[in-house]
């Protein structure tokens, strides 16, 4: 008798448990970077190291607590204003930017509180003038290879498909050794979503 109680109970449970939602999120983010000095020839007060950090990630959830996808975004990582040049009074103003094309790899730790990391390709894209003209400007790019991110995010949900949220991003730039912290607004919206039985 009990047997026949227990039978479509646990059969309910199971049935539940096997039930899983899979979506299709963007995430879009904007905020301000710090960048953290690694040149020997120019002091911290002639680089500008606070610059503004953009991110974007799509991610699919195939299991409840893990994410999968790609991320990019743009990040200034710095801007010299006060290198000389053979001792004369000339000086070079650069900047460098970076756009990022890596595999992201989520973990959701505890609720809305979700643990990041990304590895891949970087395009490195520099920008050089001479006494800040741009009649004397050289733009360029290079690529790195061992690059990864690591990061921890926090959302909010606004609605069903929609969440706001804040990050806190760690970049690694292997070609120069570039280290850069950023601080983001994220805003994610569930492009897709369906139930797996």
């Amino acid at each position: 008798m009990v047997g026949f109680i227990l039978f479509p109970i646990c059969k309910g449970l199971n049935t539940q448990a096997q039930d899983s939602c899979r979506c299709v999120k963007l995430t879009l983010g904007a905020g301000f970077g710090h960048y953290f000095n690694t040149f020997t020839n120019v002091l911290d007060e002639d680089v500008k190291v606070n610059r503004p950090s953009f991110s974007a990630r799509l991610v699919w959830q195939p299991e409840h607590r893990l994410r999968l996808g790609v991320e990019s975004g743009l990040t200034y990582m710095y801007s010299t204003t006060r290198i000389q040049v053979d001792g004369n009074s000339e000086k070079l103003t650069a900047d460098l930017k970076v756009i990022p094309i890596f595999l992201s790899i989520s973990m959701a730790v505890v609720k809305r509180l979700e643990l990041n990391f990304g590895t891949g390709w970087a395009s490195m894209i520099y920008t050089v003038r001479l006494n800040k003209s741009d009649k004397n400007k050289v733009t360029g790019h290079s690529f790195s290879m061992s690059n990864f991110s690591a990061g921890c995010s926090y959302y909010i949900p606004l609605s069903s498909r929609i969440d706001l949220g804040a990050e806190i991003r760690y970049l690694y730039i292997g070609k120069t050794d570039d280290y850069h912290v950023s601080g983001l607004i994220n805003f994610s919206y569930k492009l897709k979503c369906w139930e797996v039985h």
